[in-house]
């Protein structure tokens, strides 16, 4: 394994180890918070996020991955990236506090209105934080990185959970938001000094590179963020609570190991990618790390839900097994895929990112309205899976042309976790189906023991059946050495 992959692997294993931990805290903050509000608390506060999201769109330059993808940046490059976030900051939130009563309106829900003025304040707070802080990724200084992303977690976490006890209404939920905007801002400046002025200097070198990622965005929430929107528009403020959790949940698992080894493989990407070949070998280190850490997560997920969803969430949840179910699988496949979008932005070529999302929006929008019947909540979910599986096929055939990867060499590295994976699965079938009857915490808890020691037995099984070659199998096996 060479210097420039070590890195990358050291990198993102310390990227999971920060979203791992903010995310354990966000995952209990949920199951608790779950116990606490209704699944309207929750989807009062989905549809104004949603909305807030959609706004946000406009915003979203996609000026940090231009800096990380530039050799050099100059100070005007992040005075002009701060002008623009203020100047959209203030606007996007004027718009969002005149449009309150209306949104409310259109929603049919009378509480929404203080909500949309709430979280109209983070678009301000967001445009003023320190846009230096990218350069954490740029260094690829990961440690500070964990700082910056798990200190206001702790924060958020502990306020939620007061407020949430305090109030017990999704107001806690919006409060916590807002106050853990403004603590972003702080803390981004605690942390990297920086004393930003009024330019635009930079900004059609910027624009440049970002163009295409902002139109990636509109597609990114068009599959994404949209179906909250849908689901409360089409059947309730409480479906669109219920389709939020069981996004959460089955996305957290999944998303909290993909995208951190995403994260971090950008800039050595970008580092390579003028050298085709090393290119490659870092892509194919990263899907095996994102496959060997995500898949058996995915489909654990899937085998436990019916017992995770009434132990964990509670009985009034259960409405989320199946889509729990589905969107886990969805978002495997969509951190494997997004692996893919990276290596395009590294060498320059976002503009195929947003032409293979532009791609998934139809195949969704079309699934969803033309071929599924969009009669539950499983009915998105499924449509969401499906564009998913067509969307990764078309983005890995299209990488093959660009920097020609090879389909037999993505098996060699692919494999092993895959029939791992799935002689886990099946074990948790049996076990299930034949000795665990009730289901309850000591049920659920020997299922997720028996498929953890399972995937790692067979996982470590075929690695040294096949002479032990040098992956992530070695740098995990050499963390738990060195400790």
């Amino acid at each position: 394994m060479n210097t420039m992959e070590s890195k990358l692997a050291n990198s993102a294993l310390l990227m999971l180890l920060t979203r791992f931990s903010i995310k354990g805290l966000g995952i209990v903050s949920s199951l608790i918070l779950v116990r606490i509000l209704t699944p309207s608390d929750f989807g009062i506060v989905a549809i104004v996020m949603s909305v807030y999201a959609f706004i946000e769109l406009f915003g979203l330059f996609g000026f940090n991955s231009a800096l990380i993808q530039k050799t050099s940046p100059l100070k005007s490059d992040y005075d002009t990236i701060f002008t623009i976030n203020l100047c959209f900051g203030i606007i996007a939130s004027s718009l969002m506090f005149m449009m309150a009563p209306d949104l409310s309106d259109y929603f049919q829900d009378g509480r929404l209105s203080e909500v949309f003025r709430w979280v109209a304040l983070m678009f301000l707070f967001n445009a003023l934080i320190n846009i230096k802080v990218v350069d954490f990724q740029r260094d690829m200084n990961f440690k500070k990185e964990l700082k910056l992303q798990l200190i206001p977690k702790l924060f958020s976490f502990f306020v939620t959970l007061f407020l949430a006890m305090y109030l017990r209404s999704y107001l806690a939920l919006v409060y916590s938001m807002v106050m853990l905007s403004l603590f972003n801002v702080i803390q981004s400046y605690v942390m990297k000094p920086y004393i930003p002025s009024l330019s635009i200097k930079g900004g059609k070198e910027l624009f440049k590179f970002s163009k295409w990622l902002m139109l990636n965005n509109v597609f990114h929430y068009i599959n994404n963020k949209s179906i909250d929107l849908i689901v409360g528009k089409m059947f309730s403020t409480k479906a669109a609570g219920l389709y939020t959790i069981s996004q959460e949940m089955a996305t957290l698992p999944v998303t909290e190991i993909g995208a951190p080894i995403n994260k971090a493989s950008y800039p050595a990407y970008s580092k390579a990618k003028n050298n085709v070949k090393e290119l490659r070998r870092l892509f194919y280190s990263t899907c095996s790390m994102i496959t060997i850490l995500a898949l058996p997560t995915a489909l654990g997920l899937y085998s436990v839900a019916e017992f995770f969803v009434p132990v964990v969430l509670g009985e009034k949840w259960v409405g989320a097994i199946e889509v729990i179910q589905l969107l886990s699988l969805a978002a495997f496949i969509t951190s494997l895929s997004s692996n893919n979008g990276y290596v395009f932005m590294a060498i320059g070529k976002p503009k195929i990112t947003t032409a293979i999302s532009a791609i998934r929006t139809i195949v969704l929008l079309t699934l969803m309205f033309g071929i599924i019947s969009f009669d539950n909540l499983a009915s998105p979910a499924l449509a969401l899976l499906c564009s998913a599986v067509i969307n990764f096929f078309i983005s890995f055939g299209w990488l093959k042309f660009e920097i020609n990867i090879s389909y037999r060499s993505m098996l060699a590295i692919l494999y092993r976790p895959i029939i791992s994976s799935l002689i886990m699965s099946l074990v948790i079938w049996i076990t299930k189906s034949f000795y665990f009857i009730y289901i309850d915490i000591i049920s659920l808890g020997g299922l997720v023991f028996i498929g953890v020691t399972t995937y790692c037995a067979s996982i470590l099984f075929l690695w040294w059946a096949v002479g032990k070659p040098k992956g992530i199998e070695v740098q995990i096996l050499n963390r738990f050495k060195a400790k």
